[in-house]
Parts: structure tokens; C-alpha cells; sequence
């Protein structure tokens, strides 16, 4: 089921070159203009325009199915875009929830004319189980927690009865997938 939670706060926002506005709910964002958001793309959603953001973006599908210039990302599947990589026939059929990373300001650059300047990336997540005295991780690893969890080592979100949940860097992580990110280098 795709939703996001009740409580978290987010609003109606239109992508440029879009057809129909996305939910979105604005996680984090840097002095740099980079951000971290939660985006819910309705059934239906479609951005015919061409172009590119001007900021590389990382992305977890975390449920549904999203279309980016040819490529399908699936719930659980990560994507990076680089910078100035060209976008076209974006498009969400059936509705899809991901969190978006933007590593500057996303400010999008409409052209029929641009062509392909980077390889846009899809991989599966890993899932593992932390084991006693820590885990080595890195960004968009998604983490299967049991008893004795460890603090959130940066931002997080975790699946609840109400959706996904935001989890503060040095908060307990809860039992469950938890997904992380914004970590630069490995933890420990």
C-alpha cells in the first residue's frame, strides 16, 4: 500500500514539466540547496517534457513502479541520476512512493535538444541483519533490525502501521526494515 505518514508534513507539489502534481514531504535539506524528500507520485503521474536538474539525484523506490528515460524502478530498487543527465517519458502508471536525494539545489532544465551525459544507475537494495557490535553500512542500505538495535548512525525511515516513518540520527531503531542514508562514509 503506498501512502505516507498522517503526520508528516507534506503538500501538492507540480514537477516541472509534469502533468499532475506529486505529493511531497521535505525531509531534510542542506545549507548547499541539497535536499532529502519523501515523494508520493499518484496513479496516472506523467512528465512527457525532456530535460535535466542541474544536481545529481539519488532515489529508493519504496513501493509501486516508477519509469525514468527507459529505465523501470521497481519498489526497492535504487536509482542515481548524475547531474545533467538527460530525463524524458517519466511516468508512474499505477502510483509509486520513493525518497529523493538531491546533492544541490534541484532546479530543472526543460530542452528538447539536450542529450545523454551520464549513465543513470538501477540496483537492487541489500537487506541484512545487524550483527552484535555494529555493521559496517553505506548509503541506501536497507537494514533488517531485531533486539538490541543500535541508534540510528544518520536520518533513516522505517515502515509503521501509519507508513513510513522518520527516524532522527540517534534515535533507537525499531524492529523492522529500516532504510538509511546521508551517510558519506561507513559507519560503525
Amino acid at each position: 500500500m503506498i501512502r505516507l505518514t498522517p503526520d508528516l508534513p507534506d503538500r501538492d507539489y507540480l514537477m516541472p514539466g509534469s502533468t499532475s502534481p506529486v505529493r511531497l514531504a521535505r525531509l531534510h535539506v542542506r545549507p548547499d540547496g541539497g535536499s532529502t524528500s519523501l515523494v508520493l507520485f499518484p496513479p496516472g503521474w506523467t512528465r512527457p517534457a525532456r530535460g535535466h536538474y542541474l544536481a545529481g539525484e539519488e532515489f529508493v523506490v519504496l513501493d509501486g513502479t516508477l519509469h525514468v528515460s527507459g529505465i523501470t524502478y521497481r519498489g526497492g530498487d535504487y536509482g542515481w541520476i548524475p547531474a545533467g543527465s538527460l530525463r524524458f517519458d517519466s511516468e508512474s502508471p499505477a502510483g509509486a512512493l520513493a525518497v529523493a536525494l538531491f546533492d544541490g539545489p534541484p532546479a530543472w532544465v526543460g530542452s528538447d535538444g539536450d542529450a545523454v551525459r551520464g549513465a543513470a544507475v538501477r540496483a537492487s537494495l541489500q537487506t541484512m541483519t545487524i550483527p552484535d557490535g555494529g555493521l559496517t553500512i553505506r548509503p541506501g542500505t536497507v537494514l533488517t533490525t531485531g533486539a538490541g538495535t543500535p541508534f540510528a548512525p544518520c536520518e533513516a525511515l522505517t515502515t509503521g502501521d501509519r507508513g513510513w516513518n522518520l527516524i532522527r540520527k540517534g534515535e533507537p531503531l525499531p524492529q523492522g526494515r529500516v532504510l538509511l542514508w546521508g551517510l558519506g562514509a561507513a559507519y560503525r
